[in-house]
């Protein structure tokens, strides 16, 4: 189109030259009107095809309340070669952020509207709490009514905050059923004797809770032992205890629901997933069982109480696991749970880690290492390098033991029933937005997502994916769901489900989002590397059309005498 009108203004111009040329005038009267023509077709090209005569825009200002507004309007060269983008308003979400060229981001005074900090675990495990964390940045307005509801509409939680006062508030339930569940807030205000009533939605996937099945081989029976026992029955941990009361005499206990085992309870058929080994058994172990450690330890998980005197073929065992353990003096060390002073310290073993490696899982005292574990990738070997702990329940301190206990507990069965973790792009995922999903088991492409109704899928066509950045959390895939509810996942093999929030839910908390991503994005984009060069500014078109209005004026008020 271009060519066509660059030889169209060519040729009117060639031909007005000719003419003016051929005319009967001066010599200096036809060069005056030829340069009168050519002015004419520059000013008639101007219009058509604007020149960029004017420096580009340095700063721009981008408004993000309601619909977001460039302003000036930029194409995308334009908006890459700004010194700085001005952000009014509350800001956007990190993916809106990044879709914008590398420019400097300058964050402006946000509004004044109220914003809330909210945090709640999308993922339980049958028994555990759901706990929903809700705090304000200013005080609220009017007195305010926080009810927490199951997925029947019932009441389990409430709290009430007074107005002037800035809201800090922890509501508590505890799932009863397996699955996705949809929780309710409750929010209801009081002003003016009127109450205003709303609810937001709290989903939560809960999982069903997996009882491992334990070992624990004792050497000689002791305080700390009976503790952990002990522990371990009130737990309701499937548990064989095993305890060598004398060179040819053992006490055998099973509990909770443990079914006889094998004689042999080191065996490959024997049915526990954590076995848990003193020490000081390594010289009553016979060639056969020492050597199905290696495997227990591989496809298992196993647990070592490490004492202080512990056998010198037990140390060799460790070096040759690569997890050597170095004599160290024994010490007081203080519990890294303990809120409370009084409780009793733990006492170092005589043997702390010699060559720990990258990945490997500690749990540390103040004065040393307490655990030290490796995961592989079905099993786990760890050493536990502490004592005294039974003095904590005899103290009143029951509750810090189990913390303890579980830590290294969670730390040895990690692998068990563990499913590959799925991070998504933003807390607060909108229907109609762009979210991405990111996982290690992603390799062989986008799952697909379905929306169920009423339980069941629905009929709706499936969410693909497309492929996005990879990223520490492995492949990213970016979805696009029109629809709020929830979305079940096509992988067999690690099975998931999100929720999707309709547009309009948490609006305080979709703007703490929003405020806190926009000043992250501000401090950390400096803008590219080398500076884009931007492209000027092309002329507005009313001074072209002005020059050519003036220039056929000009000539017809030159010509004037000729057109009587």
């Amino acid at each position: 189109m271009i060519q066509w009108l660059t030889l169209l203004v060519t040729t009117a111009l060639s031909i007005s030259l000719l003419l003016m040329l051929r005319r009967r005038a001066s010599v200096p009267q036809r060069i005056g009107a030829a340069l009168t023509q050519v002015l004419i077709w520059a000013a008639a090209w101007m219009l058509l095809q604007p020149p960029a005569l004017l420096p580009p825009t340095a700063t721009a200002s981008l408004q993000t309340d309601g619909a977001a507004i460039l302003d000036p309007e930029l194409a995308p060269a334009e908006i890459a070669g700004l010194q700085k983008l001005n952000v009014r308003g509350d800001g956007l979400r990190r993916d809106a952020l990044r879709d914008l060229p590398p420019v400097r981001l300058a964050t402006a005074a946000h509004t004044s509207a109220p914003s809330w900090h909210v945090d709640w675990p999308r993922e339980l495990l049958l028994g555990d709490s759901l706990r929903l964390q809700i705090s304000a940045d200013t005080a609220l307005d009017s007195a305010t009514e926080l009810t927490l509801e199951d997925p029947f509409g019932g009441a389990i939680d409430s709290a009430t905050i007074a107005a002037g006062t800035k809201m800090e508030v922890s509501l508590t339930a505890v799932p009863k059923l397996e699955g996705p569940q949809l929780y309710q807030l409750r929010i209801e205000t009081f002003a003016e004797n009127k109450s205003e009533v709303r609810r937001e939605p709290v989903p939560v996937v809960v999982h069903s809770a997996e009882q491992p099945a334990a070992l624990l081989w004792l050497a000689r029976p002791s305080f700390e032992t009976a503790a952990l026992v002990r522990w371990l029955r009130q737990s309701g941990v499937p548990t064989q205890v095993i305890t060598q009361l004398a060179p040819a005499v053992v006490r055998r206990e099973n509990f909770n629901g443990l079914e006889n085992s094998a004689s042999q309870p080191l065996d490959a058929a024997a049915p526990f997933d954590l076995v848990i080994l003193d020490s000081r058994l390594w010289p009553q172990l016979t060639a056969a069982q020492r050597r199905a450690l290696p495997d227990i330890a591989a496809q298992q998980s196993l647990l070592w109480l490490v004492g202080d005197d512990s056998p010198r073929g037990f140390i060799d065992y460790a070096s040759a696991q690569q997890m050597p353990l170095q004599i160290a003096d024994t010490r007081a060390a203080k519990n890294p749970f303990a809120i409370d002073d009084a409780l009793p310290p733990l006492r170092l073993h005589a043997y702390q880690p010699q060559r720990p490696q990258t990945g490997d899982l500690q749990l540390r005292g103040d004065k040393g290492v307490l655990y030290w574990g490796r995961n592989n990738q079905d099993g786990a070997l760890g050493f536990a390098l502490f004592g005294d702990s039974h003095r904590w329940p005899t103290a009143g301190y029951a509750t810090e033991y189990a913390r303890l206990w579980k830590a290294v507990f969670d730390h040895q069965l990690a692998r068990r029933g563990s499913r590959a973790p799925i991070s998504l792009s933003t807390e607060l995922p909108l229907a109609g937005r762009r979210l991405t999903l990111c996982s290690s088991v992603f390799t062989d492409g986008a799952p697909q997502l379905v929306r169920t109704a009423a339980e069941e899928k629905s009929s709706a066509t499936p969410l693909v994916g497309s492929a996005a950045a990879r990223t520490d959390s492995g492949y990213c895939y970016s979805y696009w769901p029109a629809q709020a509810g929830w979305y079940l996942s096509d992988n067999d093999s690690n099975p998931f489900a999100l929720y999707v929030f309709p547009t309009g839910v948490w609006a305080e908390w979709d703007r703490a989002l929003k405020r806190t991503q926009t000043r992250q994005m501000a401090s950390a984009r400096l803008g590219p590397a080398t500076q884009a060069q931007a492209p000027q500014q092309p002329l507005p078109l009313h001074w072209p059309a002005l020059a050519l209005l003036l220039l056929l004026s000009f000539t017809w008020w030159r010509e004037r005498g000729s057109l009587r």
